[in-house]
């Protein structure tokens, strides 16, 4: 698969402004059905299961989470509904199902009907492109607790890396331009100006006619197709392949090891860009304790820190960010997929 890059194209490139929770919810119900995976990623799969298995049972309800998994991509070429992956994303999930539940009937007619060209659908997908306000429920419940089984526990972990991928690639901008961005999207992407080439991806070529690109960081997995029918389409590459680096409450190990696990706290949640208030209101610490540990990863040139009248804001240094992707992948290179589309995904 290539894609064809512009000279207008190159200068409309962007990086997704946030991570998506509904993204990676998709993203995982993918990945959960579908692929070969290392220890880490054995791990997350049966704990994810386990974890769907006991809410059924607990509610008297149907374990699986079907409408999610069977409109979920079933291999690296086929498109994921837009419905499921919006971009750019909202704050919460809530958010994000609120607008797919208020997707105009036209929209959801266009994507899932954009779907189906490529690959089956289930019989009832008919019901979602109708707008059928029972359907919408039915899948925004599946996909509610698709994520509190596969996600949510390890979503700050994943948030924070994300995050960070995302100032990596604004520090790439600054020193070597949109080309420099491209260059190192992912270990078996190829950039060949004008073209990056994903040589393990079977697809059409792509040719962006001047919309340009979103690159948007993600996790489990390697890459989705974008479609040509948006106005802008968008490339979600892989920067986590899974959370098996992080504890159950979302912290990375190898950065609790080495900060311990408040500082660790805080270094994630500073990937956010936030204010010292909110910094203590989403670590659970005093406000006083929140700007201690801020002070000392900023003397450690990990945190930049600035006033804005009586509100002091924290946000990633360079050193930051790269400490934190570094983290999120310590252990699973070795576990990384040969082949960039290829099973083992």
């Amino acid at each position: 698969m290539r894609i064809h890059f512009t000279v207008s194209d190159l200068a409309r490139v962007r990086v997704a402004e946030a991570p998506s929770a509904l993204a990676t919810t998709t993203f995982s119900a993918f990945r959960l059905r579908h692929g070969r995976g290392g220890p880490a990623l054995d791990m997350w799969r049966r704990t994810t299961y386990a974890a769907r298995h006991s809410a059924a049972a607990a509610t008297a309800a149907r374990p699986g989470a079907a409408p999610l998994s069977r409109l979920a991509a079933t291999t690296p070429s086929h498109p994921v509904p837009r419905l499921l992956r919006p971009q750019p994303a909202l704050p919460t999930l809530d958010e994000e199902i609120e607008r797919l539940l208020s997707t105009p009937r036209a929209e959801l007619r266009a994507d899932l009907e954009y779907v189906a060209r490529h690959r089956p659908l289930p019989r009832w997908a008919g019901s979602l492109a109708e707008g059928d306000p029972a359907a919408l429920r039915r899948l925004a419940d599946a996909i509610r607790v698709h994520h509190k089984a596969a996600v949510a526990p390890y979503w700050r972990g994943l948030h924070a890396a994300l995050r960070a991928d995302q100032a990596e690639r604004c520090r790439q901008w600054q020193e070597g331009g949109v080309e420099r961005v491209l260059s190192t999207l992912h270990p078996r992407m190829r950039w060949r100006p004008p073209v990056l080439e994903l040589p393990d991806v079977e697809g059409p070529d792509y040719h962006l006619d001047g919309r340009g690109l979103v690159l948007a960081p993600a996790a489990f997995t390697s890459y989705v197709p974008c479609d040509p029918g948006d106005p802008q389409p968008t490339l979600h590459y892989e920067a986590v392949p899974h959370p098996g680096c992080t504890t159950t409450d979302g912290t990375s190990m190898p950065l609790a090891a080495l900060l311990g696990h408040s500082r660790a706290a805080v270094l994630e949640v500073v990937a956010e860009g936030v204010s010292t208030g909110r910094l203590a209101r989403r670590t659970g610490l005093s406000p006083a304790s929140a700007s201690e540990h801020a002070t000392v990863l900023r003397r450690a040139g990990l945190v930049t820190t600035h006033r804005v009248g009586r509100t002091v804001h924290h946000a990633l240094t360079p050193l930051g960010a790269q400490l934190l992707l570094r983290s999120s992948s310590s252990g699973t290179e070795e576990e990384r997929p040969h082949r960039l589309g290829s099973p083992s995904r």
